[in-house]
């Protein structure tokens, strides 16, 4: 997949002391090719890496990550792509680590990235940039389909559905410009049925 613009992740509410292993490193794949990965793609784990150097050896904690859809479930894990702290840029041939105009990059083909595990415990907020919806972040409720946020005018029904529920939207601040728009979301699941 090409990056695509607008795109951001940022973990605004969380229980981090007790969820600070939620980072995994990982490497999107797309359709059976290493792809680039936009900021906040929502992807899921499809298997272990191979340990760089060694043939035949899995690394443990590096995973190929692929799009989640909307049959993704919480305990398959739903992982977004967390670049908030990357500052690596690739022209395709080329990869440079930069200090600065950070918000929205993506990690680049054949690259590791840090991929945060979306908990749905209905009081996780998170950042998204506007180019993660497929609306423009003009939904009340949203599902995931394709790695991306999908808008809807009511919560899921079937129990155990994770979906989003929107929070608050705004416009980042970049430097000490404005940049383009967000959406913060709350994770949440569709209790079982009693």
């Amino acid at each position: 997949m090409s990056y695509i613009s607008n795109t951001a992740f940022e973990v605004r509410v969380s229980n981090n002391e007790w969820d600070n292993l939620c980072n995994i490193t990982g490497m999107y794949q797309g359709e059976d090719v290493v792809e680039d990965c936009s900021a906040g793609f929502l992807c899921a784990r499809l298997g272990l890496l191979d340990c760089e150097g060694f043939a035949g050896m899995a690394n443990e904690n590096a995973w190929e990550m692929i799009a989640a859809v909307s049959t993704t479930t919480d305990e398959d894990g739903i992982y977004a792509c967390n670049t908030y702290d990357s500052q690596l840029i690739s022209n395709g041939a080329n990869a440079w680590h930069v200090g600065h105009t950070t918000l929205g990059l993506g990690v680049p083909a054949g690259k590791r990235g840090t991929f945060t595990r979306i908990v749905f415990n209905g009081q996780n907020i998170y950042r998204f940039g506007v180019g993660n919806t497929t609306d423009s972040g003009a939904g009340s409720y949203y599902t995931i389909d394709d790695g991306l946020l999908t808008p809807s005018l009511t919560a899921p029904e079937t129990a155990g559905t994770v979906y989003f529920k929107t929070h608050g939207a705004g416009t980042f601040t970049e430097g000490t410009s404005d940049s383009f728009g967000f959406i913060d979301v709350i994770a949440c699941k569709t209790p079982a049925s009693v």
